[in-house]
């Protein structure tokens, strides 16, 4: 017999109904293991650190820790894991603070159960789930987002990666170089993600290339680098 590998979820939410009622259906699919269910943001993240889940259906409003707080920390440490936030409302402000976060998607509670079938697969394969009113908003950020990482690159071209600086310099993509100029500004991965609508994953996977071009070990190095071609470029 093929033993075919399920894909594991994690529950969190404060309402026994609605965390075993998800339990039950998602259950019903051979396809999937609900590993853990639990009622607080800070057991979640402990239930995350031991079980390594592939999926958190994540709630807002939890004692301890909340879903947002919890969502950044599991996100911080484990950007593989994907974040599906359980809500009874569309509310815009909780929805752009998990997006900040790294939450792949949104789950309204009720939802039907073929529906909630698709969200979660959508989830697992990548593909991200927004409430439709804030699709259009997201859009436009990333736009906006886009053009003003164009003006920063093109700033960055012209004041701080002169050719005749250094060759190294040179060598990064335009992406590496928004990168570069965030890590210059002192913000964290996290912060680097949000901002360029990043993973922190990929963040990483950047700097990993940017270290080995620069020809440096760390970002302490990166950082000291960079400081001495400034300097030397006034």
């Amino acid at each position: 017999m093929i033993n075919i590998s399920k894909r594991t979820i994690l529950i969190a939410d404060d309402q026994p109904l609605i965390r075993d009622g998800l339990a039950a259906m998602l259950s019903m699919e051979d396809e999937y293991d609900v590993v853990a269910t639990t009622g607080d943001g800070l057991a979640a993240i402990a239930q995350v650190r031991l079980l390594r889940p592939e999926l958190v259906l994540m709630d807002i409003h939890m004692p301890k820790v909340d879903g947002l707080e919890a969502t950044k920390q599991i996100k911080a440490e484990f950007p593989e894991i994907k974040v599906l936030i359980l809500t009874t409302f569309e509310d815009e402000e909780y929805i752009w603070e998990a997006i900040r976060h790294g939450a792949s998607g949104f789950l309204v509670k009720g939802v039907e159960t073929k529906k909630l079938f698709s969200i979660v697969q959508d989830c697992l394969e990548g593909r991200i789930n927004y409430p439709s009113r804030i699709q259009t908003r997201l859009v436009q950020a990333l736009r906006s987002s886009e053009q003003t990482e164009q003006q920063s690159t093109k700033e960055t071209t012209e004041s701080n990666f002169n050719p005749l600086q250094d060759d190294r310099l040179n060598g990064l993509s335009s992406q590496e170089r928004n990168i570069v100029s965030q890590l210059k500004q002192g913000r964290s991965n996290q912060a680097i993600a949000s901002e360029l609508f990043l993973t922190t994953g990929t963040v990483k996977n950047y700097l990993s290339a940017i270290y080995k071009k620069l020809n440096v070990a760390s970002r302490a190095e990166a950082m000291a680098y960079l400081h001495d071609v400034k300097e030397e470029g006034r």
